[in-house]
């Protein structure tokens, strides 16, 4: 009988003690990219952070040059929001972030226009995407690995990075996690009192900057309701816009 092949457990493990030692996390983000290789190469990568509208707030490329680059955050824009964006269909499951294997050849051309003029000029064969996650549950950070030509991933590679992402989401979302000590801004503001548990989920959002959308992605509710909510503070702190609320929050 065939011996089972396991991951390289000391290489991972101390993969992970590495990243762990990190407490800033762009920095973070730039280790796993660079360090993650040795265990699982790969020939380009890419890592986008994200803010809280899932707009792209710092990238870092391997292996491209400033015309893919360029061509990437073109198709990136385009895309997002709909079910080709790498983002899509990401849902943190039990805190193990998440992971998706793309392989390039089962496209027959229903994307023509990014299938012809940029993945097979670039040769692509898969693409492992990575997608670590914020407290909240909203993705914060993906990590695009790429294999070119008829290079590919194989079931093991996948498993190992399956293991090391629950790893790394973990010690990510460490890196957002509030001191005890520290308030929300709004607190003690007149009219808080009378808000929902739901509404300060909301408010504490909508302070951020967050957009609707995606508050509503965040609370696993519809937008008509983050919309019903939002009204809902206006009216309890009287006031009429986002605007007049960040004034009369910030000026307690």
């Amino acid at each position: 009988m065939a011996i089972k092949k396991q991951p390289p457990w000391k290489e991972c493990s101390d993969f992970i003690l590495d990243c762990g030692s990190i407490h800033e996390p762009y920095r973070f983000c730039v280790n796993v990219l660079d360090k993650v290789r040795d265990i699982i190469p790969y020939d380009q990568a890419v890592l986008l952070m994200l803010d809280s509208n899932r707009k792209i707030a710092r990238k870092r490329f391997v292996g491209f040059t400033d015309r893919w680059v360029q061509m990437y955050l073109n198709y990136y824009s385009k895309f997002q929001g709909d079910d080709f964006s790498l983002t899509a269909d990401a849902i943190e499951l039990e805190g193990r972030g998440y992971v998706r294997l793309i392989n390039w050849h089962d496209f027959d051309g229903s994307r023509d226009d990014m299938l012809v003029n940029y993945i097979r000029p670039r040769r692509l064969s898969q693409t492992l995407s990575i997608v670590l996650f914020n407290p909240k549950g909203a993705p914060a950070t993906i990590f695009a690995f790429d294999r070119l030509v008829d290079r590919k991933f194989t079931d093991l590679e996948v498993e190992t990075v399956k293991l090391l992402t629950a790893h790394l989401n973990n010690l990510y979302k460490n890196l957002f996690v509030r001191p005890t000590a520290q308030v929300r801004m709004w607190e003690g503001v007149a009219g808080v009192d009378d808000l929902t548990e739901r509404e300060r989920e909301v408010l504490d959002l909508l302070c951020q900057g967050i957009k609707p959308v995606y508050i509503a992605r965040e609370l696993r509710i519809s937008v008509g309701t983050v919309n019903k909510h939002i009204a809902h503070i206006y009216r309890k702190f009287g006031v009429d816009s986002k605007q007049e609320l960040l004034v009369r929050l910030l000026g307690k």
